[in-house]
């Protein structure tokens, strides 16, 4: 029963180990931004996610979507080269949102010979009525 457990133990923290070496090669400034309150009527919500390629190849973002219609990315096209930087342009529309928002955006990169790989930033918030 103990040799069972400690190779659960054992496949869990490899599992783990596994998913954390999966963002090493991609480094964002900030993954979480709280743009704090603003009114329904607010114009839409800009910000950049910055990113750094800590890979030794060029990096390439796949796509970027948002949890939801209100909240849109655009990212950087080219493959960004080892120690470049790129973006994430997130726009959060507040008009008939009310409330505490949280939004995730899911960034898929690739590297050269590898998988495609996920990141999430959030965007958090909260919007008054108008």
């Amino acid at each position: 029963m103990k040799h069972l457990f400690f190779l659960l133990v054992a496949i869990l923290v490899s599992v783990g180990s596994m998913s954390a070496a999966d963002n090493r090669d991609i480094e964002f400034a900030e993954t979480a931004f709280d743009f704090g309150t603003v009114s329904a009527s607010h114009e839409p919500i800009v910000h950049e996610y910055v990113f750094t390629n800590t890979s030794d190849v060029p990096l390439t973002v796949v796509s970027a979507s948002a949890s939801c219609g209100c909240t849109r990315a655009k990212y950087t096209n080219e493959p960004v080269r080892p120690g470049d930087t790129g973006t994430v342009r997130v726009t959060f529309y507040p008009k008939g949102q009310k409330g505490y928002i949280s939004k995730n955006v899911k960034v898929r990169y690739k590297l050269p010979g590898k998988k495609v790989r996920n990141v999430s930033l959030k965007l958090t918030g909260n919007v008054t009525p108008e």
